[in-house]
């Protein structure tokens, strides 16, 4: 498991000796708690969006996915990829759709 260090200038030069020398671990959960059973985790989205990367009715290699308007948004108010609810996807050659 790899541990990720993370520095804020701020809170080093006001924080003690003792309290800076802890090590502070963030957990990293595949999906978090109170999200709505849409939202997939990662890895599960990665897979699936493998799995679906080919039409299911022409076999055409170019697909885009189908998301729900609900994604995430940082600081600055722009989406953050990846955090939209994935619900299907459709084809860009015969326009054909289909859901996960």
């Amino acid at each position: 498991m790899s541990r990720l260090s993370v520095y804020w200038p701020d809170e080093c030069d006001m924080a003690a000796a003792s309290a800076a020398d802890r090590p502070m671990i963030l957990p990293f959960p595949g999906s978090r708690r109170g999200e709505s059973p849409a939202r997939l985790d990662v890895i599960t989205r990665a897979r699936i969006l493998f799995e679906n990367r080919r039409c299911t009715h022409c076999g055409y290699p170019v697909v885009k996915p189908l998301e729900q308007d609900d994604a995430l948004v940082n600081s600055t108010g722009l989406e953050i990829p990846g955090t939209a609810t994935l619900i299907g996807f459709e084809c860009r050659g015969c326009s054909s759709t289909w859901s996960i």
